[in-house]
């Protein structure tokens, strides 16, 4: 690296599936470093530099329908729980027959069940929620292509280092192709 020269920037990925590892640019190169990572992309062989921060649609659809889950089974545990329990008590009156007993049995497992909606409930919306959150973070993306492919560098939220390490990397590329 000693021939490269001064580094111009250094982005260090501080979370997201790259973390640990770091971009440094130099004038004619990007190099990507880190654990078990080492990549020289030449500048001159970069087509395009593409920075952007995007929510992800996806997870904020799942959250959102979790927590729709997740209120359906709250309404669905109360009612149903009393439903099983009047009739459970019901069947318990009626007597000691084989029948009866059979009912008496399913409609109090149907009364224990229903009243485990309302924790797993909980369980889902909690869930939910934690996705349509991670949805809305969304994340900053820069993105280096070249001839025939690409190279995606993301990391969670709104990171306005990446975005400035982009656009000095777009100004040596620029630089570089006059």
């Amino acid at each position: 690296m000693s021939e490269a020269g001064a580094a111009v920037a250094r982005f260090d990925f501080a979370n997201g599936e790259l973390r640990g590892s770091h971009l440094i640019l130099y004038q004619g190169c990007l190099v990507h470093r880190g654990g078990y990572v080492l990549e020289t992309l030449p500048l001159a062989t970069i087509a395009s530099v593409r920075v952007a921060f995007e929510r992800d649609g996806r997870r904020l659809g799942w959250g959102v329908a979790l927590l729709v889950v997740a209120l359906l089974l709250f309404a669905v545990s109360g009612p149903l729980e009393m439903l099983a329990g009047e009739a459970a008590s019901q069947m318990a009156a009626a007597g000691s027959q084989a029948v009866a007993h059979a009912l008496l049995v399913f409609f109090r497992l149907l009364q224990a069940a229903a009243g485990l909606l309302s924790p797993l409930a909980a369980l889902v919306a909690a869930a939910g929620a934690a996705l349509a959150a991670l949805g809305w973070f969304g994340g900053t993306k820069l993105v280096v292509t070249f001839a025939g492919y690409e190279r995606d560098y993301p990391v969670r939220g709104r990171d306005k280092a990446l975005l400035d390490f982009a656009e000095l990397l777009a100004e040596q590329v620029i630089a570089l192709k006059r």
